[in-house]
């Protein structure tokens, strides 16, 4: 069974009992050289966030030198006097969020990447059903919040969001903020190796880790005052486990999880464990190269945050200048005090001239500097996306369709490479770890028909995105479709031939699956075919009743006419008889009986 970080101790003995491959994977020399370069690298961009904390987010991260970890209260906006980049930053997560992973509406659904089984009527119900199940679950477990917390990070270049089993929720989330973990790469350039380092007091580590493993003084200290004050660090590290094999016991998962104390020895861990998928998704806003760590909007906008800060500095030294400008005065004057309260008096020696006067005029152009400010502000909003987000708010009239998918477009033609990233790397995984708890623990319904059951087992299943911003990328297809169809029915008011060079169903069938319909509502191949032909041989039945119709229609008069002529032959009309051939003596017409 998989285990959730720190929720279960190692049980007495095991380390004796794991053989020598696993040891040596969970050496503690080796993981803390791991953690010693992941720390190394880090510190190359630490000033850089450092920097976007101080003149733009103030209230995100954790910085353990600046005291954070110890006073939370602190205040860290002490340069902040313009909050444009922190309202651009809610902007980009709000806009994100609606647009990627909205609660009020399906934003994923799960089909095969075998597109021969998207016909599967049952198969494809059975997806449908467990993704319903799994969205149900997204909403009851705190996914939406965290997810919201973590789109906050993205301006830092990177975002990791912790996915773990729970026993009352199925699921919950952790998000990691920024300075509070380290990353490494693998040779693909993914994510796959995540640490954090933070402070625990003793009690805390009783609760979440049990006292057995503790050593003795943490015990001692945990059941006195100083449990509750004196924290201690502690590392938590995850990576693939190198000695991955199909054997049962948490130490061969694909991804080994160690909890150790700083101050603690060589074969001293607090818990081992691992886990079934990668626990920890990380999505990337912009990666150049190689790069471990990301970088966002917070890194484009540096420059000009500092700046804006400093304008707005200068527009309220300036303000104050104007109204409290500095003042010269003569020694008498100056002795007696100078009153500038408005309505003040300040009172001066008979005859004197040179009373009380500004030290020097100021030239305030206070409308020039907070132009200069817009500028700045709204620089800083297109780095930030927010411009995009808000254009909807920003017209003053209302748009056409066609407009708003015009403009869902030009977001996409800045966004796509963003909204592509976070989608392969962070929210696919996401979707994989929630659906692989969920069916290890249970939770989907069983399938009872073989066939389909192998499918499910057998055949890989895709995440296809259905949000806002991933049907912008496919509204140009959808456009595509439909100016074809547009044009080839205005050539066949011409032609009718021309209808018969499109292929309606498979036109359909695209249309359909690019604005993300739910399965259910599309007919298989097969049903299709056969409402055709119940539809054929329908029309073809009517087609043979008509006719019949018709012959019989037809038939009626002729019967009429010869019912009356056989009534007036029988009222001895001989010429008549003669003209039509009927003898109604019973004998031959024509040469008459004894000529000869």
């Amino acid at each position: 069974m998989e285990t959730i970080a720190g929720a279960a101790r190692m049980p007495p003995g095991e380390s004796r009992t794991m053989d020598m491959a696993v040891k040596a994977a969970l050496s503690k020399k080796r993981l803390r050289q791991t953690v010693k370069a992941m720390e190394e690298l880090r510190e190359e961009y630490r000033p850089r966030w450092k920097a976007i904390r101080e003149y733009q987010l103030p209230f995100i991260g954790e910085f353990p030198e600046e005291g954070d970890a110890d006073n939370p209260g602190k205040r860290k906006d002490t340069k902040i006097w313009n909050s444009a980049a922190w309202e651009s930053c809610q902007v980009l997560a709000a806009g994100i969020m609606s647009g990627l992973t909205p609660q009020n509406r399906r934003w994923f659904r799960l089909s095969f990447s075998d597109r021969s089984l998207a016909d599967d009527a049952e198969a494809s119900r059975i997806l449908d059903e467990r993704m319903e199940i799994l969205n149900d679950v997204l909403d009851k477990s705190n996914f939406y919040d965290a997810i919201h917390t973590a789109y906050l990070e993205l301006p830092f270049g990177q975002t990791p969001l912790g996915v773990f089993p729970d026993r009352e929720r199925g699921v919950y989330f952790i998000p990691y903020t920024i300075g509070s973990y380290m990353l490494a790469t693998g040779a693909d350039g993914e994510v796959e190796v995540f640490c954090q380092k933070r402070r625990l007091t003793a009690r805390q580590l009783v609760e979440k880790f049990g006292e057995e493993v503790l050593p003795f003084p943490l015990r001692r200290e945990a059941r006195e005052t100083a449990g509750m004050k004196a924290s201690h660090a502690v590392y938590w590290l995850v990576q693939p486990n190198p000695n991955h094999e199909e054997k049962p016991g948490r130490m061969y998962l694909p991804y080994v999880s160690a909890y150790w104390l700083e101050e603690s020895q060589e074969d001293e861990w607090l818990y081992v464990g691992g886990f079934h998928e990668w626990p920890v998704p990380v999505g990337r806003y912009l990666v150049t190269g190689s790069d471990t760590y990301g970088k966002g909007p917070g890194w484009f906008a540096e420059g000009d945050a500092k700046e804006l800060q400093m304008l707005e500095k200068d527009k309220l030294a300036l303000v104050e200048l104007s109204a409290k400008p500095a003042m010269t005065a003569d020694p008498e004057t100056a002795k007696e005090g100078v009153n500038l309260t408005p309505g003040g008096l300040t009172i001066r020696a008979q005859g004197e001239s040179s009373g009380v006067k500004p030290l020097f005029q100021v030239a305030a152009n206070i409308q020039q500097v907070e132009y200069t400010i817009e500028k700045v502000e709204n620089r800083i909003k297109r780095a930030y996306a927010a411009d995009l987000f808000l254009m909807m708010d920003a017209q003053d009239r209302t748009m056409t369709a066609r407009e708003v998918v015009e403009r869902m477009q030009e977001k996409m033609q800045q966004l796509g490479p963003v909204v592509q990233r976070m989608q392969f790397e962070f929210l696919s995984k996401i979707i994989e770890r929630v659906y692989n708890i969920l069916d290890r623990a249970g939770v989907f319904p069983p399938v009872e028909d073989e066939e389909t059951l192998a499918n499910l087992a057998e055949r890989e299943i895709r995440i296809e995105y259905i949000s806002p911003l991933a049907q912008a990328q496919k509204m140009s297809g959808l456009v595509n479709i439909e100016q074809a169809l547009e044009f080839v029915g205005q050539i066949a008011q011409f032609d009718p031939a021309v209808l018969d060079k499109v292929n309606y169903p498979e036109a359909a069938d695209r249309y359909i699956d690019m604005v993300g319909a739910p399965a259910a509502i599309k007919r298989s191949d097969e049903e299709f075919q056969a409402l055709q032909e119940a539809k054929q041989a329908k029309m073809e039945q009517q087609e043979q009743m008509q006719q019949a119709a018709a012959v019989a229609e037809t038939a009626a008069p002729a019967a009429e006419a010869a019912k009356n002529i056989s009534e007036a032959t029988k009222d001895g009309n001989p010429a008549l008889a003669q003209l039509l051939g009927v003898n109604t003596m019973g004998l031959p017409l024509g040469g008459g009986a004894g000529n000869g």
